[in-house]
């Protein structure tokens, strides 16, 4: 792995843990998302140079664009992946906003949500 790589997911990882309220024990669960999101970016973009930092995350609001084109609301779309993969209601939602409307992507890293909750 790169160096540059490396430290998005570190960056990323960060950042999850800021917005679980930093909670201290779940780093590994932290880094595996950090790295299926960083991955599935790479591989949407065709793995442009890391330096670009806060457009790397889909906006939320054109994560909800994308949804309600395709006729599903935002609360629907999180609902359906909540119980598709058994994770909570606001799992589902933060990675619909990271990780866009990707059903494969999504369901990949809510195993590994579920998995290192375990």
């Amino acid at each position: 792995m790169s160096d540059d790589k490396h430290e998005r997911i570190r960056r990323r990882a960060y950042e999850i843990w800021e917005r679980e309220g930093q909670t201290h024990g779940l780093h590994e669960r932290h880094w595996n998302q950090a790295t299926l999101e960083i991955e599935k970016e790479d591989r949407s973009l065709g793995a442009r140079p890391p330096a670009i930092s806060g457009a790397d995350v889909p906006a939320p609001a054109q994560a909800q664009r994308r949804k309600r084109a395709a006729g599903q609301s935002d609360v629907e779309a999180a609902e359906a992946l909540a119980m598709r993969t058994g994770i909570t209601g606001d799992q589902a939602q933060d990675l619909i906003d990271r990780l866009g409307d990707d059903p494969l992507a999504l369901d990949e890293a809510a195993r590994s949500l579920r998995a290192s909750e375990r």
